[in-house]
């Protein structure tokens, strides 16, 4: 197994980068397999192997590779926070979860106002907003020298499992959205005031409960994906 030179790898990613390949996952896994298969071959047969691997590794083979990689990854993160959902369930951890719901519940009796109940429904986010920051600054780390080393690509290359924590981490956005907005607008807050505090609490918890099994999950793809 010999040494690729530089002008070898550059002409790698120039043929890798002719593809288009956003997926960082598949990109690699693609110029790993082109360095490993070409370190078997001397340099004289290097266009040669080339040529045959970029018929192997077509534009469509490789999109077809990156789709599946994404609906696999998405069904796998899908799967696992689940199971790290049902896990706080046990009976160790319920018995936290019980005195935590009890006492959101009781100190929601004591709201008597709109500001009140937004501010406790708001606390999860405040969760989900410091794991953006942190696990956006680690893709960021990941993803530097891979976007220097393919630079000029044409377009903008990401960790696809990064995107899909991306997306699960913004999408308790749109409840409390609907939380805050519906009653706003289709009913007058004296009707509802009674049982908006229960309501702010249990959406509270379950959105909590969300956040932390979503970091769980960030914790344990992180140690060998690109997040």
């Amino acid at each position: 197994m010999r040494q690729l030179t530089d002008i070898e790898l550059q002409e790698i990613r120039k043929a890798i980068m002719r593809k288009e390949i956003s997926s960082a996952e598949i990109l690699m896994e693609v110029y790993d397999h082109y360095i490993s298969h070409l370190q078997e071959f001397s340099e004289e047969e290097f266009n040669e192997q080339l040529f045959e691997l970029e018929h192997k590794f077509t534009y469509a083979y490789c999109h077809a590779l990156q789709a599946k990689f994404k609906k696999a990854a998405h069904e796998d993160i899908s799967k696992t926070q689940w199971k790290v959902l049902r896990s706080f369930f046990c009976l160790g951890r319920w018995m936290y979860f019980v005195g935590f719901l009890a006492i959101v519940i009781y100190l929601s009796t004591y709201f008597q106002t709109v500001e009140e109940v937004k501010m406790i429904i708001l606390l999860p986010f405040i969760l989900l907003l410091g794991f953006q920051l942190y696990y956006g600054y680690q893709s960021y780390k990941h993803m530097k020298p891979i976007r220097q080393n393919f630079k000029g690509i044409g377009i903008p290359i990401q960790s696809s499992l990064a995107g899909f924590f991306e997306n699960r981490a913004s999408l308790p956005g749109m409840f409390i959205y609907a939380f805050i907005s519906f009653p706003a607008l289709f009913f007058n807050w004296e009707l509802t005031k009674v049982i908006a505090p229960q309501v702010a609490a249990v959406f509270t918890i379950l959105i909590t409960l969300y956040a932390l099994s979503l970091i769980e999950v960030w914790k344990i793809k992180s140690k060998t994906a690109l997040v």
